[in-house]
């Protein structure tokens, strides 16, 4: 299935969570609890296909408060791909990154709306990890395992960032290795496709035993 995220489309399957989804493609979302549903970052905007996610868990529910969940808002560590089709995102990281480039006159109000509705849940959220914790639901080593991973992959997506650049006009625009031997394959085609080429006039007229064989082996 197609999920766009951020305006850029991948490839997902059914069972994924969208943090796992976000984060092998390097796509814009924070996940510093390493996707354990702690650090509450890793909020996105479901503007189409919100059919297609697992229904609202009562984690999610102790997280969110009613006005986010009018507004599309999921906890993308704690929702998976329920059913095949076109699904488009938009990361809270992100609309925040956008809203500083182009208005960031509006931050100020964000912040303090976002702050309010996390205000509004802290109980509930509270008593939810404490009980997490208290029915050993929560793997303290994985979960330091899990930020430590986290971590990395912040680091290795700055980095890349630094190296090619990030041009968020061009949507359409993917990330992919290019293993050595893809490039030989490309190189040998470019090869190949100017030995292919009509001879020049000069060399058309040489005889036989002085033409060179385009595949005689090189020592």
């Amino acid at each position: 299935m197609k999920i766009n995220i951020n305006n850029r489309s991948y490839e997902a399957v059914v069972g994924e969570r969208l943090i796992d989804v976000a984060r092998k493609n390097h796509t814009h979302i924070g996940y510093f609890c390493g996707g354990n549903g702690l650090c509450q970052t890793c909020y996105v905007r479901v503007n189409k296909g919100m059919d297609l996610l697992s229904p609202l868990s009562d984690r999610e529910k102790a997280l969110l408060s009613d006005t986010l969940i009018k507004e599309g808002t999921r906890v993308a560590c704690l929702t998976t791909l329920d059913k095949p089709g076109t699904l488009e995102l938009l990361t809270t990281v992100e609309e925040v990154k956008r809203m500083v480039e182009s208005r960031p006159q509006d931050i100020v109000a964000y912040q303090a709306k976002m702050g309010w509705e996390a205000l509004i849940k802290f109980p509930d959220t509270v008593t939810m990890q404490a009980r997490r914790f208290a029915e050993g639901k929560l793997d303290t080593w994985e979960l330091v395992t899990d930020v430590i991973t986290a971590i990395g992959d912040a680091i290795a997506l700055t980095v890349r960032t630094l190296q090619h650049g990030w041009d968020p006009s061009e949507p359409g625009k993917t990330f992919k290795r290019q293993y050595a031997h893809e490039h030989n394959l490309e190189q040998n085609a470019i090869e190949q496709a100017s030995l292919t080429k009509k001879e020049p006039a000069e060399k058309q007229n040489l005889p036989e035993a002085l033409r060179i064989d385009q595949k005689a082996p090189v020592n």
